[in-house]
């Protein structure tokens, strides 16, 4: 079974990429689901060039709010176990390198 790990982010230009690249290096098999909530600085147009078909992403026109975010993605998953990773900005190597 995948474990699908949901990542919701807004604003997040600056760690998204290194985020998904300690995500993806986990060692079990898993669907990563992506919520952009209307980012503005940069966000969604890195997210946009990820070529990566384990990554689905998903983008709201406008901000909803985190709740709203994880909401999107739970009903986008296609697994039944889930793991929610927020928020983003608190993931430092300290907290991912247990994965």
């Amino acid at each position: 079974m995948k474990l699908s790990v949901v990542i919701p982010v807004y604003n997040e230009a600056a760690t998204v990429l290194d985020v998904l690249a300690r995500v993806r290096a986990a060692p079990f098999d898993k669907e990563i689901i992506v919520v952009d909530d209307a980012s503005s600085d940069g966000t969604p147009d890195i997210l946009r060039r990820l070529k990566d078909p384990d990554v689905i992403v998903l983008f709201h026109p406008r901000n909803r709010g985190k709740g709203a975010a994880l909401r999107r993605a739970f009903s986008g998953s296609a697994e039944t176990s889930l793991s929610c990773r927020t928020p983003i900005s608190n993931m430092t190597p300290s907290t991912t390198r247990s994965w």
